[in-house]
């Protein structure tokens, strides 16, 4: 934050002074263009340290806990507690300014995820370091994935592994411990109870997720 200040004053009191110097500056369609380029430089820089700080903590927060994983208890949940309040407010303001749509995969690689080339996020993700997607992979707008629940008081979580080549449909609710291996589409508003497998080769349906049939990679809508 004191890096933002200093460069702000240096910024917009460089732009002043020449206004100063050259009073009809004020006017001029230059010294509107350069007001411009300094309040985008000025909302850039914010933005940017504002998210790095955010991952800092995110990030301190884990490397805090004893386990990621399993049931949390006390400190540790303190911890994932204030590491997904980081995320969370990171996640509102690149969302708000469409950030995560132009570059779906980059905020959550920044923020701890595992994520191949190619791939495609639509839809806001929890627990961000407990997760793993393959390449050329696609997760539909409206789903739901964390890799934590709570049941009878208890905070639980595993990783969630997607592998290569699959398709979430929109709408998806995916628990805790799930498993997708390759080449997997799984149909819209599907619900994936926690530490389920779900083969490879293969299209999946329903609430809860049932197998539907092979599929390797053909197409899977027929032109009539």
């Amino acid at each position: 934050m004191v890096a933002w200040v200093l460069f702000q004053i240096v910024l917009l009191s460089s732009v002043i002074f020449i206004g100063v110097q050259y009073f009809d500056f004020f006017y001029s369609d230059v010294f509107r263009d350069d007001l411009f380029l300094s309040l985008i430089s000025s909302i850039t820089f914010t933005l940017f340290t504002g998210l790095i700080f955010l991952a800092i903590i995110h990030k301190g927060a884990r490397m805090l806990m004893k386990n990621e994983e399993g049931i949390l208890t006390g400190r540790d949940q303190f911890l994932w507690g204030v590491g997904m309040t980081a995320a969370d407010t990171a996640y509102y303001f690149v969302n708000k300014l469409f950030i995560n749509q132009m570059f779906p995969s980059l905020f959550y690689k920044l923020f701890g995820a595992k994520i191949g080339k190619g791939a495609a996020i639509y839809t806001r993700i929890w627990d961000v370091e407990l997760l793993n997607i393959g390449e050329n992979t696609s997760i539909g707008t409206g789903c739901i994935i964390g890799a934590h629940a709570i049941s009878q008081g208890e905070l639980f979580r595993k990783r969630i592994v997607i592998g290569k080549n699959c398709t979430i449909g929109a709408g998806t609710i995916i628990l805790p411990g799930v498993t997708i291996e390759d080449n997997v589409i799984v149909a819209s508003n599907s619900v994936i109870p926690a530490k389920r497998i779900l083969k490879a080769n293969s299209i999946y349906a329903g609430s809860p997720i049932k197998r539907i049939r092979d599929w390797h990679g053909e197409s899977v809508w027929k032109v009539e």
